[in-house]
This record gives structure tokens, C-alpha cells and sequence, in this order.
């Protein structure tokens, strides 16, 4: 009987299909950075590891901006549902700014970037674990959605002295792309062509091409009645070497970060770091959650379990760091926060998972 074959593609996305997976290989990537670079001094970045990083990056937000689209099209990020996720998306970002910039020495402040959203993938694997219900995950999803984008807005700002040329050109490419591409059906190589090229002139402008990126995605088209939409088609192409392979590599090259502080650079601020990302995460959520939870009904300890799980920021969080933070003495030591951080909030957030679900389990 002949084997059955498959392409690298379609053999990484059932390796990544479940959401654990794909985080255990973010996670590890961490581990294994943060390791090499305290017991083996290992350090490394040039033109490659830059360009590595920035396809990353533009897969990592072309695939959010895909998956926003898609939640508005589906009609889930609507009604009450939207209303409480909004609620919460701004007081999960809110608190942990404020806590941040409250706290952090003035020079490291821009940092705030690096507390406010949340890893999706991440996020998704706390659910597993934790044995969320399904309307706990669908709520949490959407929240880290919207966390997303508030990221991305966030990232936007990070750029110093835009050239107003190269903006005016993003989003003249952006809307010739959202035009043509349902005028002439053109496809996934045309989507990716663009978004390199978005990613190209927001670089070029001085700006984090994250919300570029993200803007490509959110225009491609998401309904055909008879065949898949080119959205699902470019999901289908580009998410299993993002979340197989780039998005690891990038979290490895932005965790080879050794556990010491470097001179000069105050210690306390990793635990301000934890404490914006673990304390500012979990209250901006949970309070709105538990404020409304009638709305959404869930329950206290379903509130903070959202909290926590919001809070494993690993890889917007390292996103952040390295827009804000790059090439200061501040850089090395908000990595060791978000690191501490998202370790911390995946235990806590499988616990009150648990704990949450062994209440419902109770109830009459």
C-alpha cells in the first residue's frame, strides 16, 4: 500500500493544528534563548537575523489583520459580546500602561508598548490547559483579537520622525491592493507581495510595520460562495512556517538574553515589568469581566482566568520591547520581566482555569 505523502506545508500545519503545540515551540524558543545566551554567552544579530525578524513580524500581523477581518465577517465580534470584549480590551491595556509609565525610569517609558497586548497563541494554549468552556475561549479569543489590535495601534506610535512620503504610499498601496484584488481575483502570492512591499515603505517611513501589515490582512476579501476565500487561502499558505517556524525563530533571536543585569540598568524594573503585564493584565480584565459577568455569564474565577491568560504576552510583548527598547540598557531587563511575566500567568491562568472549572462542575 503506497504511503501517503505530504508537503512541508500541509505536515507543519498538522504539527501546529493544535494550539499547544504551536506554544510549546514559542515557549521553548524562550527557554532554550534565554539559556544559550546565560551558560553559553551566545549573542547574534546582523542583516539576517533583522530580515528574519521583520517577515516575522509581517506574517505574524498579516495573519492577525486576516483573522479581525474574519471575527467581523462571522458576525462574532458583535452585540453584547463586542461590548464587554471592547470593555475589557481597554482596561487590560489601560492598567498595565499606567502601572508601567507610573513606575519605569523615564527613559525606559516608551516601554508601555511592550505590556498591553496579548500572545494569541499563547492565550489559546492556557485555554486548553486550564479546560476553559467553550464561550470562556470564544471570550478570551476575541479579547486577544482586540488586544492585537490595540498593539498594533500602540506599535504605531513607537516611530520617530515618519516620513510623511513613504505613509501617503502605504496607504495608497493599500488601497490599490483592496481594490484590484476584487476587481482582477488576484490571490495569496499578490496578497504576499503586497504585504512585503507595505512592510517595506513602513520601514522606509521610520514606522513599526506591524499596523501596515495588519492593514493588507484586514482588506483581503473573505466570502466567495463557491470556492475558499482568498483570506482563508492565504491563512491556509502562510500560518503554519509563521507559527512553525518564524515566530520561533523570532522569539529565540529576542530571548538570547542572559539572566543578569546589565550595568547600569535598574533591577527593579523587571518587577515592574511583571507587575504591569501579570497584576495590570489580570485586574483590567478581570474587573471589567467581573463587573458584567451577568452579561456574559461567567464567573468570578472565569474572570480571572481570562485575566491571566491575557497576560502571556510573550511574543507581541518581545515585539514591543525591540521597538521601544532596542540598543538600551533597558532592553535586556524588560525581556526578563516579559519572560517572567508570561511564565508566571500560564500557571496562573491554567489554576484559575481549573479552579473555575471544577466551581461550575459544583454547581446545582
Amino acid at each position: 500500500m503506497k504511503r501517503k505523502s505530504y508537503s512541508p506545508a500541509v505536515f507543519l500545519e498538522r504539527f501546529v493544528a493544535l494550539e499547544v503545540r504551536a506554544a510549546g515551540l514559542i515557549f521553548g524558543a524562550a527557554v532554550f534563548g534565554v539559556l544559550l545566551a546565560t551558560f553559553g554567552d551566545f549573542y547574534v544579530h546582523n542583516s539576517f537575523t533583522e530580515l528574519i525578524s521583520e517577515i516575522a513580524i509581517g506574517g505574524f500581523f498579516l495573519l492577525v489583520g486576516l483573522e479581525l477581518r474574519r471575527e467581523f465577517a462571522s458576525g462574532t465580534l458583535s452585540g453584547s459580546t463586542l461590548k464587554v470584549a471592547l470593555a475589557a480590551t481597554v482596561g487590560g491595556m489601560a492598567v498595565p500602561a499606567f502601572i508601567f509609565v507610573s513606575f519605569a525610569p523615564e527613559a525606559a517609558r516608551n516601554g508601555w508598548v511592550a505590556v498591553v497586548a496579548t500572545d494569541i497563541a499563547l492565550a489559546s494554549a492556557v485555554t486548553a490547559l486550564g479546560g476553559f468552556r467553550r464561550e470562556l475561549r470564544a471570550l478570551l479569543l476575541t479579547v486577544a483579537v482586540l488586544d492585537d489590535l490595540g498593539g498594533v495601534l500602540a506599535l504605531a506610535t513607537t516611530g520617530k520622525s515618519p516620513k510623511l512620503l513613504f505613509i501617503v504610499a502605504v496607504v495608497l498601496v493599500v488601497a490599490f491592493f483592496a481594490w484590484s484584488i476584487r476587481k482582477f481575483n488576484f490571490g495569496v502570492l499578490y496578497t504576499l507581495a503586497t504585504t512585503a512591499l507595505v512592510v517595506w515603505l513602513m520601514l522606509q517611513a521610520g514606522m513599526h510595520p506591524s499596523l501596515g501589515a495588519f492593514a493588507v490582512g484586514f482588506v483581503v476579501p473573505h466570502f466567495d460562495p463557491d470556492n475558499p476565500s482568498v483570506a482563508e487561502r492565504t491563512e491556509e499558505a502562510i500560518h503554519p512556517y509563521v507559527a512553525a517556524i518564524f515566530l520561533p525563530v523570532f522569539v529565540f533571536l529576542h530571548t538570547l538574553i542572559p539572566v543578569r543585569i546589565p550595568d547600569g540598568a535598574p533591577a527593579n524594573l523587571i518587577v515592574v515589568t511583571i507587575a504591569a503585564i501579570v497584576i495590570g493584565k489580570t485586574s483590567g480584565i478581570g474587573v471589567v469581566l467581573t463587573l458584567t459577568r451577568k452579561m456574559s455569564n461567567i464567573s468570578i474565577f472565569e474572570a480571572l482566568a481570562i485575566g491571566f491568560a491575557a497576560a502571556a504576552a510573550l511574543t507581541v510583548a518581545l515585539i514591543g520591547v525591540d521597538a521601544t527598547l532596542a540598543d538600551s540598557i533597558y532592553e535586556q531587563v524588560v525581556g526578563l520581566g516579559v519572560l517572567g511575566a508570561t511564565a508566571i500567568a500560564v500557571v496562573l491562568g491554567v489554576v484559575a482555569g481549573r479552579l473555575a472549572k471544577a466551581e461550575r462542575r459544583e454547581l446545582p
